[in-house]
């Protein structure tokens, strides 16, 4: 149990797909969108039980039958993605997920000079008004 929390530490936790025909998608490690054989209710129906009653989860949908979109979006911290968009299509339904961008860190340091140097002088007319104020401020 310890090895699979771990790694679920470390990864995350991918978007959930719905399998077809009770069995899992193929899919690539980078792909982003996923086409399904599938009616949009039956996807629909999969994440309404999968993470509608998530509190961090926000489930939308919208649009007229034919043309709904379903719009997920996650706040949960270990999820891999934040947003999908599950589109319905006439003869299968296409999932675009956002996934988390990783970025690692990078040192900079240096100790050169700006290319461009602006120096703004004031002229004399405006350090006798200032003189003349009397505003600690202004010194």
């Amino acid at each position: 149990m310890l090895p699979f929390a771990l790694a679920l530490l470390l990864h995350g936790t991918p978007f959930p797909l719905p399998a077809v025909d009770g069995k899992a998608l193929s899919v690539t490690e980078k792909q982003k969108t996923f086409r399904l054989p599938m009616r949009f209710e039956k996807v629909r129906a999969f994440y309404d039980g999968q993470l509608a009653k998530e509190k961090d989860v926000a489930v939308k949908l919208s649009g007229a039958p034919g043309a709904r979109v379903l719009t997920l979006s996650s706040k949960r911290k270990g999820d891999r993605w934040t947003k999908a968009t599950v589109r319905e299509g006439e003869l299968e339904t296409v999932i675009d997920v956002t996934p988390v961008v990783e970025v690692s860190e990078v040192e900079v340091s240096g100790n050169g000079s700006p290319l461009v140097q602006f120096v703004f002088g004031r002229s004399k007319e405006v350090d006798k008004a200032v003189e003349q104020t009397k505003d600690p401020l202004t010194r």
